[in-house]
């Protein structure tokens, strides 16, 4: 098992209390995984505002693994070699 940082920025921070936390991982962990995790710890609206209703990874949320953005079906990504995962909602503006 091993450490690695998540980040958050917006709602998010807001909703965990913190801008940055770390989270152990086994060996072959999955994006999914953590973020099941951390909707466990953050409550509902940090989970509303990541996961659709299945529990999955919301395609709006920004995804970072150590500076670079990752796309597409991002549940099932490994977090092996990750350092550090940054998690963004869009920001609204006008």
């Amino acid at each position: 098992m091993r450490t690695i940082s998540v980040l958050y920025t917006g709602q998010l921070a807001a909703l965990a209390g913190c801008s940055e936390e770390d989270v152990a991982v086994d060996e072959g962990a999955a994006l999914g995984r953590v973020v099941e995790e951390l909707s466990g710890r953050h409550g509902d609206g940090f989970r509303d505002l990541i996961c659709d209703g299945e529990g999955k990874l919301l395609g709006t949320v920004l995804v970072a693994f150590d500076g670079r953005q990752m796309q597409g079906e991002r549940d099932g990504l490994s977090l092996d070699g990750v350092k550090e995962v940054m998690l963004m909602t869009p920001i609204a503006g006008g």
